[in-house]
């Protein structure tokens, strides 16, 4: 009978640790990736009081499929991702950054190309097809009578990283990225070596979801440490680690601009 009750207790405090898996979508090398949110990871774990095991996948599309199976507990994800993921699965958005997201169309600060047209039948490095960036610069280049497909040569990347280094190392004349990921680039890299050539409208940015198993009590925890990483000493360091933004509460209802656009 004691036996017994040692089995039960075990295997209830086997349970009580499962740990919850934390998705990040794949926006810069793995490497990069795993240092930033390694810390976002330990400080999410402290206190909530649960284990948080992080992940991501090689490629944006692998990532997606993930999270449209449920694979996450909880996830950052790019904001044409909460779409699929909120119809396939019910995530619930926590909190998002704090600024909105553009795309941008950077060159080097010595390159001489001042204007769209001069980059006409030139190879334009981007994120791969499916990215946020990548569909809203398509988007609006198209509004002002460009067809980003056939006027250029478009170079999908398999992070903002990539393009931005194919643009340096002389393979793609401009690259197709986000004001965050150049910020990141140049603090990986030690200096600033671009300059934007364009910028498209603006749209909510980047998020924290989570998966409605999730207990209501731990997704308000979550929600409360992420919105208060501007407000202590701690969570700022964490941001300057990172060089992240701030971010604030979201919900469904400000992602409804993202449906709209997608719809269009």
């Amino acid at each position: 009978m004691r036996a017994f009750i040692v089995v039960i207790f075990l295997c209830t405090s086997l349970i009580a640790q499962e740990s919850y898996r934390f998705g990040v979508f794949p926006h810069m090398p793995a490497e990069n990736l795993y240092r930033v949110f390694s810390e976002v990871t330990k400080d999410l774990e402290a206190y909530i009081g649960h284990p948080v095991v992080l992940t991501t996948k090689p490629y944006f599309e692998l990532y997606k499929e993930e999270l449209e199976k449920g694979s996450y507990d909880i996830a950052f994800i790019q904001p044409f991702d909460y779409v699929g993921a909120r119809m396939k699965q019910g995530y619930i958005p926590i909190a998002n950054r704090a600024e909105k997201l553009t795309s941008i169309l950077v060159v080097t600060n010595a390159s001489a190309f001042s204007r769209i047209d001069q980059l006409k039948n030139r190879v334009i490095a981007s994120a791969p097809a499916s990215a946020a960036i990548t569909q809203m610069m398509i988007r609006s280049l198209d509004r002002r009578g460009y067809d980003l497909e056939n006027d250029f040569t478009l170079s999908y990347s398999k992070n903002h990283f990539v393009c931005l280094q194919k643009v340096i190392d002389g393979k793609a004349a401009a690259c197709i990225t986000a004001e965050r990921a150049r910020e990141q680039y140049a603090y990986e890299k030690g200096g600033e070596n671009f300059r934007t050539l364009y910028e498209s409208e603006a749209l909510p940015h980047a998020l924290f979801v989570v998966h409605p198993r999730v207990p209501e009590k731990i997704r308000r925890l979550l929600q409360e440490r992420i919105i208060q990483w501007s407000d202590d000493e701690k969570g700022r360091l964490i941001l300057a680690r990172g060089n992240l933004l701030s971010f604030k509460k979201t919900d469904d209802q400000e992602y409804q601009a993202i449906q709209e656009f997608l719809q269009k």
